[in-house]
């Protein structure tokens, strides 16, 4: 219930910034902060920033890695802070999935080229980040290896909702349908 109220409320934000110059930097910003936080999927406000802003999607796709990239650093140095026990204590549940437990195999066996491919790809990357702080990688490191990540990433979501659209249209009217929707700037 939360997350579905978050993720209206970061819509409709996007929808009111969509025209302005700094609707990039404002994804940047997003990405940065459901990273951290830990609450939203990163793709969900950048698919809806490139609907919404079709002609600024090369730029909407960088902020939003470089914003993650942040992101997932803060988070690799709020995990090595709070420590192994702590974190189990938080997140108790989350420690058995089959996800998590993949994420941190990986990590644990291939280290930061593990979390380049993570980020990349549509999995989990909040256990791959606790691993590399509970091993002390170079945090530096691990901000290159997700913001090349995310880069593959995001730059392919981008495209595929700057290039087709429609497809996008077609599945928020299953969703929503227009009657009920307000206008979307940036869609004709």
């Amino acid at each position: 219930m939360l997350r579905t109220l978050l993720e209206n409320r970061v819509l409709r934000g996007l929808q009111r910034a969509a025209l302005h110059r700094h609707m990039p930097a404002l994804v940047g910003g997003l990405a940065f902060f459901l990273t951290a936080s830990m609450t939203v999927p990163v793709s969900t406000a950048l698919v809806a920033a490139v609907l919404l802003s079709p002609l600024r999607w090369r730029s909407i796709a960088l902020q939003a890695a470089f914003g993650s990239a942040l992101g997932a650093t803060l988070l690799v140095l709020l995990f090595h802070h709070l420590g192994w026990v702590q974190l189990h204590a938080l997140f108790p549940a989350t420690f058995d999935s089959p996800g998590w437990q993949r994420a941190i195999a990986w990590t644990g066996e291939y280290g930061v080229i593990a979390l380049f491919l993570i980020a990349a790809l549509p999995m989990p990357q909040t256990p791959a980040l606790l691993f590399c702080a509970i091993t002390l990688l170079p945090v530096a490191d691990v901000f290159v290896a997700v913001l090349f990540g995310k880069l593959i990433k995001y730059f392919f979501l981008a495209a595929l909702a700057a290039q087709f659209p429609q497809k996008f249209r077609a599945f928020l009217d299953i969703v929503e349908p227009a009657a009920d929707r307000p206008l979307r700037r940036g869609w004709s």
